[in-house]
């Protein structure tokens, strides 16, 4: 482990080669291979054009950096890496590029620019980098080639690709957010040119191996020998805005700051923060493009085109263009099914921080946070025995004094304090374990009669203490299989608890819909992002197998 420093989410070529190795998570196996076919290229002189797509803060940077350091220490014999800048802003013609990869190579062009005739430049940067590179390769690192090819006309374009394909002396590893035009039109200069490797989000389980990491690296004691506080906070977070590693690594920042379990305030201040990226993306788009944009972010649920058509009042053929156009940009992802196909945000975190812009998608934003805080969280500690129940011994769990034969004497105890018990907490606890004993017995009356008791009085208590006897009650009542009973208890605990449980529990009402239709289109057809994963957790919890998961 290196030793402590700092973590620099924007610049990580500014990190020491052992730090960068440290913070190396979920990527390996696609640094090993890039490497290695860098070894081979380099062994047999045939170039490789090698293409990095994941959205911002998905770790392209990150593992350029640590290739390009890899094969400068183990490859210089046949190698010479050259790192363009990360922005590069002033390359508008081949001979603009070649020129500095020159200089990215310690070499003089004074000369070489003062030749005049553009072509002549471009030709002789080319002739000078192989007679400087003295028979290797050169392999040059170019991050946003989107961005680069965007500045050039694609005339240059077009020269540029010239070289690349007579040439075995030059190899390229460049990076994107997505596959753009540039590469995905068929007329493009560089159509089907790269080998393309798309980065993944982090797991659940990675997401908090690098957060772990990173606070090694910031020397943040606290943080990991109270990790175990905060676990249950990341694992909500990591569904409300993915496993991209930036982001994840932007929560490790904002939950050492805020505590443990502060689930919301970290989310909010983590979506604030990205505002000035959103309204940039907003402004960037012309204007049909951004009107269809946030038709899609502004949805309760992902939309078929022509449902976009008419809620944005444009001509379908319009639409489907311009979709066409957005999912190359990397703005949106299709779902095709059968004769159905429908559009969703790719990135999860831009649609949720455009919902909490509207009253109703605030509310939305707001239930599944309260969701997810008692789903994730630990259960109340709240002491369960009932001293009332006479003949009961305390202290015992309530399942043993069932079995011990005293469930009419816990019952009629629990009806006889249920006006007048000074304790709600432990009162709703009990009652709470003693319906999910009486609805898995099939005891369905006595079940949802103890429900309502419980939430007679759920509302003396603190809001999450509430959330999260609720959860618990649900997650060992799914556990147990029994999908009517799951169904029965939802539908009375909205009915008995008012209008706010409706929103808290949607994840679980959807859960349910999906088993009883065995309809795992429902995924993509009901269900943002966000709310996927949640659901198709509970369905498993309630199945027991993976046969209705988002992908069966």
């Amino acid at each position: 482990m290196p030793a402590p420093g700092r973590c620099y989410r924007y610049f990580p070529a500014a990190l020491a080669g052992e730090t960068l190795r440290h913070l190396l998570v979920g990527r390996q196996e696609i640094f090993e291979s890039l490497f290695d076919e860098a070894d081979r290229a380099s062994a047999s002189r045939t170039p490789r054009f090698f293409l990095l797509v994941g959205d911002r803060g998905a770790g392209k940077s990150h593992l350029m950096s640590l290739l390009y350091r890899r094969i400068r220490d183990e490859l210089s014999g046949r190698m010479i890496p050259v790192d363009l800048a990360g922005e590069e802003y002033s390359i508008f013609r081949a001979s603009d590029f070649f020129l500095r990869v020159l200089a990215g190579m310690g070499v003089e062009t004074a000369d070489v620019a003062a030749l005049g005739e553009d072509s002549m430049v471009r030709e002789a940067a080319v002739e000078r980098i192989a007679a400087s590179a003295g028979g290797r390769q050169v392999v040059v690192f170019v991050e946003n080639i989107h961005e680069v090819f965007s500045q050039m006309e694609r005339r240059e374009v077009r020269a540029l690709r010239s070289v690349f394909q007579r040439r075995d002396d030059l190899s390229v590893v460049a990076s994107a957010p997505s596959l753009f035009s540039g590469v995905l039109d068929h007329e493009e200069p560089f159509y089907n040119f790269f080998r393309v490797f798309h980065l993944r989000e982090l797991d659940c389980d990675e997401a908090k191996d690098l957060m772990r990491r990173v606070a090694e690296v910031d020397g943040d004691t606290a943080f990991i020998e109270n990790f175990g506080d905060y676990e249950p906070g990341i694992e909500a977070l990591r569904h409300l805005v993915g496993g991209n590693p930036g982001l994840m690594v932007r929560l490790y920042e904002i939950l050492s700051q805020c505590g443990a379990g502060k689930v919301a305030e970290a989310f909010f201040r983590l979506a604030d923060e990205q505002t000035p990226y959103y309204r940039e993306v907003f402004r960037r788009l012309p204007g049909q493009r951004r009107l269809i944009l946030d038709t899609i972010l502004a949805a309760e649920t992902p939309l078929s085109p022509k449902e976009v058509a008419g809620r944005a009042r444009l001509n379908l053929a319009t639409v489907n263009a311009q979709l066409r156009r957005l999912e190359a940009e990397g703005y949106v992802v299709s779902r095709p099914m059968k004769k159905r196909t429908t559009y969703e945000a790719r990135d999860r975190l831009f649609r949720m921080w455009r919902a909490m812009r509207q009253p109703a998608g605030r509310d939305r934003v707001f239930a599944l946070i309260g969701f997810l805080e008692a789903w994730h969280g630990r259960p109340a500690a709240v002491d369960v025995s009932y001293r009332g129940a006479p003949g009961v011994m305390e202290g015992v769990a309530p399942p043993n004094r069932i079995a011990a034969g005293g469930r009419e004497d816990v019952l009629a105890a629990l009806r006889e304090a249920e006006g007048q018990t000074d304790d709600p907490g432990r009162f709703v606890q009990f009652a709470l374990d003693l319906a999910r004993e009486e609805l898995l017995a099939g005891n369905r009356a006595n079940g949802l009669s103890l429900i309502r008791a419980a939430y007679a009085h759920a509302g003396s208590l603190d809001p999450a203490t509430a959330r999260r006897m609720t959860a618990g009650f649900l997650k060992r009542l799914a556990g147990a299989g029994e999908v009517s009973a799951v169904g029965s208890a939802v539908r009375e605990i909205v009915a008995s608890g008012g209008a706010g449980w409706k929103g808290l529990l949607k994840p679980v009402t959807d859960a349910l819909a999906i088993v009883e239709a065995k309809d795992t289109r429902l995924y993509y057809t009901r269900l943002q992002p966000e709310e996927r994963a949640v659901v198709a957790g509970i369905v498993r919890a309630i199945t027991g197998s993976e046969e209705l998961g988002p992908g069966g």
